[in-house]
C-alpha cells in the first residue's frame, strides 16, 4: 500500500525586538493537512504565561512569493503565551489549491507596555502630575505638582502663623483689643491654612487615583506583517499553490 506524505518546508520562526525576553521563542510548528484544512500546532516556549502576543502566519511558494491569508482561525493574531496553540487555515475559502512545496512560518512579536504603571504611581505620589506627563509623552501635567507644593507650603506657613497669632491671643491678658486682634489673625489664619491643606490633598489623591486608573497601553508593534496578494490563474482566478506527494 502506498502512503502519501505532504511535503511543507517547515520554517518555525520567533521574531524578537530589543525589549524582549532573547529567551522566548517559538517551536517550529506540526503541520496536519487532511486534503481540506492545515492544521498549524506551535508552543511559546520559555516565555512568561503572562506575556501577549500578536502573532501571524506567512505561506510562502517556491518562488517565495507570499499569499494573503484570509481565512486562518485559531490563535492567531492577539495571543497569549503558552502551549498547544492551534492555527487551521482552509485554502479553497481562499481560492488556492495545494499542489506544490510550500513553506509555512509561524511568526510573533511580543507586545511591550508603553509605561510601568507603578512606576507612573510612584512619581505622582513624590510629584502629582509627573506620572501623567511621563505617561502623556511630555504633557505638562508636572504643573499640577507645583500647586500641590505650593498649596502645601502656604498652608504650612499660614498655620504656623494661627498657632503664632494664638498664643499671643492666650497671652494678652491686659488689652482686650489686642487679644481679640491676635483671636480675629488666628481664625484667618486657620480658614486659610485648612482651605490650602485640603487643596494639597486633593491634589494628591486624585492624581493617585488618575496614574492608578490610567489603562495600560502597549508600544506600536514593529514587525507586524503586510502579506503579498496571491498570484491568480488567469483561467478561474484561484490562485495556484501547489502541494507535492512522495512516495
Amino acid at each position: 500500500m502506498e502512503k502519501f506524505r505532504y511535503i511543507f518546508l517547515l520554517l518555525g520562526l520567533f521574531t524578537a525586538i530589543a525589549a524582549q525576553s532573547q529567551s522566548a521563542r517559538i517551536e517550529p510548528p506540526k503541520l496536519e493537512f487532511d486534503g481540506k484544512t492545515l492544521t498549524i500546532q506551535y508552543d511559546f516556549l520559555d516565555a512568561d504565561p503572562s506575556d501577549e502576543y500578536y502573532v501571524w502566519v506567512v505561506i510562502q511558494k517556491k518562488n517565495g512569493d507570499s499569499l494573503k491569508l484570509k481565512s486562518l482561525s485559531g490563535d492567531v493574531g492577539d495571543v497569549k503565551a503558552g502551549k498547544g496553540k492551534i492555527i487551521t487555515w482552509l485554502p479553497s475559502d481562499d481560492s488556492i489549491f495545494l499542489n506544490e512545496d510550500i513553506s509555512v512560518e509561524v511568526q510573533a512579536e511580543r507586545y511591550v507596555k508603553a509605561f510601568n504603571k507603578g512606576s507612573s504611581m510612584l512619581k505622582s505620589a513624590l510629584f502629582p502630575g509627573l506620572g501623567q506627563t511621563k505617561v502623556s509623552n511630555g504633557k505638562p501635567y508636572w504643573l499640577m505638582g507645583v500647586v500641590f507644593y505650593g498649596s502645601l507650603a502656604g498652608g504650612i506657613v499660614t498655620y504656623s502663623g494661627y498657632k503664632s497669632n494664638y498664643d499671643k491671643y492666650l497671652a494678652e491678658e491686659t488689652d482686650p483689643q489686642k487679644r481679640s486682634d491676635f483671636l480675629s489673625k488666628a481664625e484667618k489664619n486657620a480658614t486659610l491654612s485648612s482651605a490650602l491643606l485640603v487643596t494639597a490633598a486633593v491634589i494628591w489623591t486624585s492624581n493617585i487615583i488618575w496614574a492608578g486608573a490610567t489603562p495600560n497601553k502597549n508600544q506600536p508593534l514593529k514587525y507586524r506583517p503586510i502579506t503579498l496578494q496571491p498570484t491568480a490563474d488567469p483561467l478561474n482566478g484561484a490562485a495556484l499553490l501547489t502541494l507535492r506527494y512522495k512516495f
